[in-house]
This record gives C-alpha cells, structure tokens and sequence, in this order.
C-alpha cells in the first residue's frame, strides 16, 4: 500500500515511519510538512492512502482534505497526537472527506504497541474498504479510453 504523510513535525514523522516499517506491504511515498505540499504531492503521486495531521502552517489538514477530495480523491486517515483533544477539528476534516481519525503513536513507552496497533488496524480497515469499493464498481477503476490512440499507448 502506498502511503503519503503529512506533517510538520520531524517526531511525529519518525513515529509513523517507524510504525508503518512493521509492515512489508507499507511504503512511504512521500511526506509534505503542510496540507498544499499535501495536494501538490497527491496530485504528482497519488498514494493509496494520506495520513493527515490537522495543525500545521499555512494550511491545516482540513483544508488540504477538502482540496485533495476535490482535485485528486484518495483515502484520508486523520493521524493526530489526540483525537479527543481535537474532536471538533476531525469532525470537520471528516466532513470534508476524510475516512476516520487516530492518535499519532509512539514508539517508546508503554503504550507504544497499543498505538502502533491502532494506526495499522485502521489503514488495513481503509484498504480494505478500498478492495471492496473498487471490486464493487470494476468500471470505475478501469482506465478510460477516449480515442484511438489511447489504445496504442
């Protein structure tokens, strides 16, 4: 599964590298430190799925959802460090597109097996909703041919 990160911050990017590196089938596409590099990098590389933060500059994860539903759509899992804290924030990043939201994991600690757990379970749950979407509607996710020379290409 390909897999684009966004967010500023360096410790919560190594939280999800390190998590994400427990899974063979996981690879990091890219990572944006701000929801318009988010879009950009979605736009030139679409990954399966974008794990999101909310709070960062010039623009916030609920802006950069709403835009990349727009423009390219893809899964969405809001990854925060507190997903109670920031109810208010993931209701409206939900509204906008986004499939779910977790707590940003730890690596160290005794809590960090519960989290990394967590993020996991919920992006098989995302691919796995993805399978089903697509396995239901196989005309959607077959490339379009619009001329000839679609065809020779």
């Amino acid at each position: 599964m390909k897999i684009g990160i966004v967010n500023d911050m360096p410790l919560a990017v190594d939280a999800l590298r390190g998590a994400l590196a427990t899974r063979r089938d996981f690879e990091v596409i890219w990572v944006a430190t701000d929801g318009a590099q988010a879009v950009d990098y979605c736009t030139a590389q679409k990954p399966d799925v974008v794990l999101m933060d909310l709070v960062m500059p010039h623009m916030d994860g609920t802006e950069a959802t709403r835009r990349i539903m727009r423009e390219t759509p893809c899964a969405i899992l809001i990854v925060t460090v507190d997903v109670g804290a920031n109810a208010w924030r993931v209701y409206e990043a939900m509204g906008a597109g986004a499939l779910d939201a977790v707590d940003t994991p730890v690596l160290n600690g005794p809590d960090a097996k519960r989290g990394i757990a967590a993020l996991i379970a919920k992006i098989d749950q995302i691919g796995a909703q993805q399978l089903t979407k697509a396995a239901a509607n196989p005309v959607a996710a077959a490339p379009r041919i619009t001329s000839d020379t679609d065809l020779l290409a």
